[in-house]
Formats: structure tokens, sequence, C-alpha cells
């Protein structure tokens, strides 16, 4: 992706998500310890699907994650 990519993506990120959602994308990714990945993964869940709060986008996301762990552990 390159700088005019990233700067749009950016611009359409802001314009989607309350300041109060991206703060709390923040205080998960330093406070929580969750990857870069799962907050795009987060705020890609939230774009696709009308209505989704922050935390259940994160819920999705997590669980997610957890079906792909168990799944390995077979």
């Amino acid at each position: 992706m390159n700088c005019t990519q990233l700067t749009q993506q950016a611009d359409h990120i802001a314009s989607t998500f309350s300041k109060l959602d991206l703060a709390k994308l923040v205080v998960a990714l330093k406070g929580r310890g969750e990857s870069l990945q799962h907050a795009v993964e987060v705020l890609d869940t939230i774009d696709a699907r009308q209505g989704y709060t922050l935390d259940q986008a994160w819920d999705e996301v997590r669980t997610g994650e957890t079906r792909l762990m168990a799944t390995s552990d077979d």
C-alpha cells in the first residue's frame, strides 16, 4: 500500500468511527496487548457488518482466533 492509499484508508477510518471507538481501539492495543492485525480485523468487521459495535467486533475477532487455535490443537 502506498502513501496515498494509506492516507485514504486513514481518512475513511476517521470518518467512519467515532473518537470514542478509536480511543477504545488504541487502549485495547496498548493495554491488553492486542496486535495491530487484530485491530485491522476489528475495523474490517465493523466496516462489513452494519450496526456492529466495537465490542462486538472484538468478540468476533477473538472468537475466530480461539476457533483457529482449537482447530490447530486437534
